[in-house]
């Protein structure tokens, strides 16, 4: 009898737990009331919990007549981070290199290269600048954004004047160009490109039959189609070359696919439990243990998420470990210059609903 009750109570808090998450029309309409208020020329979102998918909806456009679907295909920028993070801890496990393996035995001529470390590249203790904050390089990209940019204009863009934001491994802070640097070091030490990398060690294995790495403007069928208004006029930009993001955002993938990764990522189920737990951990230069970027990506009230922006797309990607919780969100820019950086805004939104004592904050 006692076991009986025991095994009840414990399906009781089972079923309370699972109670907790608004139904699936509250969140739906939730999310059709978000993609009205942010003026987005499209949304393609889903939620889900471990494998289940509670929702997903597609409001809006692709192109003119063109009903947006959740089936279609976009870059996902700043989430590549995240494939880049756990790649980078499984060759670690595969004995490729180790995370204190300072970066000038593949690039000894680069600034500073004798006291960064692999370690220093996927946490963002690096120190080095952020190439996207170069007043010149925001101009070739806009005035040229066909133009394929190489790896090594990337470094120069960064390395030129000499200088670091702060020394090696001192402070923390966002920069793309350790994930570039960090893309030619992996392709180095292993006589792999990087699109072989995650071909070969994530994209296969898990079936991401509709993800891939390419630095091209070519993405396949269907496409989400993304506008853009920074050249001064509204425009498609689905096709502008990704390579000005290089190694910190140029997979694509479709919603299906993201979530996929995201219960494997959140879960480290590629990795050593070890690697793992290196993989999520706060950087000792990082000072807030509730808001810091780990390896790829940020820890935020303990959601790991990404908020990218890139070519007209803007995304949303967040993990909850203690429920299993998964937030994708996708949106485009419409007319309205303010739309095009709100899917983080939904994805915040979405995530007070769902863990309210917990919300992803990134502000």
């Amino acid at each position: 009898m006692k076991k009986f009750i025991l095994l009840s109570l414990l399906f009781l808090n089972l079923n309370v737990n699972a109670q907790t998450l608004p139904s699936k029309d509250v969140l739906f309409s939730k999310l059709k009331e978000l993609k009205e208020q942010s003026k987005v020329n499209a949304l393609i979102a889903g939620i889900w919990q471990g494998d289940q998918n509670i929702l997903s909806v597609a409001f809006g456009e692709s192109m003119t007549t063109v009903p947006a679907d959740t089936s279609m295909h976009v870059r996902i920028g700043g989430i590549t981070e995240t494939f880049f993070g756990t790649l980078v801890m499984m060759l670690v496990d595969q004995g490729k290199f180790g995370l204190d393996d300072k970066i000038s035995k593949w690039l000894p001529d680069l600034l500073e290269a004798d006291k960064v470390t692999i370690g220093m590249l996927i946490t963002n203790t690096s120190g080095y600048r952020d190439y996207v904050r170069n007043q010149n390089f925001l101009e070739i990209i806009t005035d040229q954004p066909f133009r394929e940019i190489t790896r090594k204009e990337i470094i120069d863009f960064a390395t030129s004047d000499g200088k670091m934001d702060f020394p090696p491994g001192t402070q923390q802070g966002y920069s793309h160009t350790s994930f570039t640097i960090l893309g030619e070091v992996l392709e180095k030490a292993t006589g792999k490109s990087l699109g072989e990398l995650f071909t070969e060690n994530i994209f296969n294995p898990l079936g991401l039959s509709h993800t891939g790495y390419n630095i091209n403007a070519d993405l396949p069928y269907p496409v989400l189609h993304a506008y853009s208004s920074d050249r001064g006029v509204y425009e498609d930009a689905t096709f502008w070359s990704p390579s000005w993001t290089r190694d910190s955002g140029p997979i694509y993938s479709n919603l299906n696919d993201v979530a996929k990764w995201a219960n494997v990522f959140g879960k480290g189920k590629l990795l050593t439990p070890e690697s793992f737990n290196v993989l999520v951990s706060r950087p000792a230069s990082a000072p807030d243990p509730n808001r810091f970027m780990a390896s790829g990506f940020a820890v935020l009230n303990g959601w790991y998420a990404q908020n990218p922006e890139f070519n007209g797309y803007s995304g949303g990607f967040g993990y909850y470990p203690p429920k299993e919780l998964t937030i994708i969100v996708f949106t485009t820019e419409s007319k309205d210059r303010s739309s095009g950086t709100q899917a983080v805004n939904i994805l915040q939104d979405i995530s007070k609903m769902l863990t309210p004592d917990a919300p992803i904050n990134f502000k």
